[in-house]
């Protein structure tokens, strides 16, 4: 019965092969690329901390509605049910655009709980509900036409693909379906991005070998958007400060600069990345005031906040505030550290990294060196009311951007770690070119990397038996 099971998954495995095999590859239809990109995610959840009236539209060029999800059993959209949320899903373009007729929306289709802006973007792995409906051709199908047609009734110009992350091989090669399709099915001139984990290769997932299919990434869709936070790697200390989102680390992989060469090192041109910049800070109780640098003991997360609505989070409106609050009552110390491009601050026990104005400025530098299409805030909800962040990303930018001659002081390149670097980063030198649309063989890889997967699988069955 063992030996039945096996060849019959086996037999069912090439069927599904030989079938995606026969596919012609996804045509190329994105659009021309936009001469940048200034984005960022509004979280309908965070509404209240920022109402829409609240944004000025004018420093953005894409503003992403963040988010709706799949639903867990249906594998359909899973729309905002509570009226208020339902009315904000759809006045979000409409009253956006009026401010700002030049400024496109998307909506990001996200895994559930993604409002937690917070989450480590590292070792957040598995949506089942996602993988259940990229892993069906006939759930994909049907999902795509729905939230395309979603999207275009409430006055959005494209849809966000933000699947927080694929965990397997088996998973990635349905994402590469999945955005293959999507491309296919939507109209000429209708955006198609990802938010992505903040490496080509994904770090301490449940199995090993787990790469995004760069080539259909970067035929498929219009840019991605890097994750270029929450860069605590599994089995960190947990005990002890730390930066999140650090542009350099010599000592790991977990760094901004790592991230984004390693996507460039993959195949994925500058052109089509767009870096994360984060807006909370990370935070912690210290153990002892007096010992409040990098690398100092703690005794428990930060204190919950009204805006991160988590423990050892806040907004950057909310790390200004405790500069100010504190008054006389405790002292503040603030840090810039040169060797990771970071920040953070100290006030009497509570100690958090976060991006200031000039860790962004020297992030978008490199950005800008690197010859990134643009970057994105995460999430806009948490500046504060004066949009301190958000002005001072746009004017970077921009300066960025015309300057020519532009050179960041602190270097380009990531430094090789220490240990092995994943496969990605053996591919040749990044290149500004654009790739080439996905051949009929680089779609088949899909196809053979889920064989591949269905294949160790139909093995360890045999063994098992």
């Amino acid at each position: 019965m063992a030996y039945t099971t096996v060849l019959l998954y086996t037999v069912i495995s090439l069927s599904l092969f030989l079938a995606a095999s026969a596919l012609a590859p996804p045509p190329d239809t994105t659009q021309q690329a936009p001469r940048t990109v200034r984005a960022g995610y509004y979280f309908a959840a965070d509404a209240d901390l920022c109402p829409l009236a609240a944004l000025d539209a004018s420093l953005y060029t894409h503003l992403y509605y963040s988010s709706v999800s799949v639903h867990p059993t249906r594998r359909t959209l899973e729309l905002p049910a509570e009226p208020a949320q339902a009315r904000l899903l759809a006045n979000f373009s409409r009253e956006l655009k009026g401010k700002n007729p030049a400024l496109r929306t998307l909506l990001s289709v996200a895994t559930a709980g993604t409002e937690d802006a917070a989450a480590d973007a590292a070792t957040a792995f598995g949506d089942p509900a996602f993988a259940a409906m990229a892993m069906d051709p006939t759930s994909r199908a049907a999902f795509v036409d729905e939230a395309v047609r979603v999207a275009r009734e409430n006055g959005f110009d494209g849809v966000d693909v933000a699947w927080r992350f694929p965990a397997s091989a088996v998973e990635m090669a349905d994402f590469g379906f999945l955005v293959a399709e999507w491309r296919a099915a939507v109209p000429q001139g209708f955006l198609l991005t990802a938010t992505v984990y903040f490496s080509n290769h994904v770090f301490g997932a449940p199995f090993a070998g787990v790469d995004y299919p760069s080539e259909v990434v970067a035929g498929s869709l219009d840019w991605i958007n890097v994750m270029a936070f929450g860069l605590r790697p599994a089995g960190a200390a947990a005990n002890i400060t730390a930066f999140d989102a650090p542009l350099y680390d010599r000592a790991s992989h977990f760094s901004v600069s790592y991230g984004v060469v390693s996507w460039l090192d993959a195949g994925v041109p500058a052109g089509k990345v767009v870096m994360g910049i984060p807006l909370y800070g990370r935070s912690w109780f210290l153990r002892n005031k007096a010992n409040s640098g990098v690398g100092a003991p703690v005794v428990a997360a930060g204190p919950k906040q009204r805006g991160s609505n988590s423990t050892g989070a806040m907004s950057y409106a909310e790390v200004e505030a405790l500069t100010t609050t504190a008054g006389g009552r405790a002292p503040v110390m603030t840090s810039f550290d040169n060797a990771s491009v970071s920040s953070y601050l100290a006030v009497g026990d509570v100690w958090v990294a976060f991006d200031g104005a000039a860790v962004v400025a020297e992030k978008l530098g490199f950005a800008a060196q690197c010859g990134l299409l643009g970057y994105f805030l995460w999430p806009v909800n948490y500046d504060d009311t004066n949009l301190t962040v958000t002005r001072r990303a746009s004017e970077v930018w921009e300066q960025s951007k015309i300057s020519s001659n532009l050179r960041n002081a602190t270097g380009v390149r990531q430094g090789k770690a220490p240990v092995e670097l994943p496969p990605a980063l053996g591919s040749p030198s990044p290149s500004t070119e654009p790739v080439p649309v996905p051949t009929s063989a680089s779609f088949s890889w899909l196809c053979w990397k889920k064989l591949d997967a269905h294949l160790h699988l139909s093995v360890l069955i045999l063994l098992l038996y």
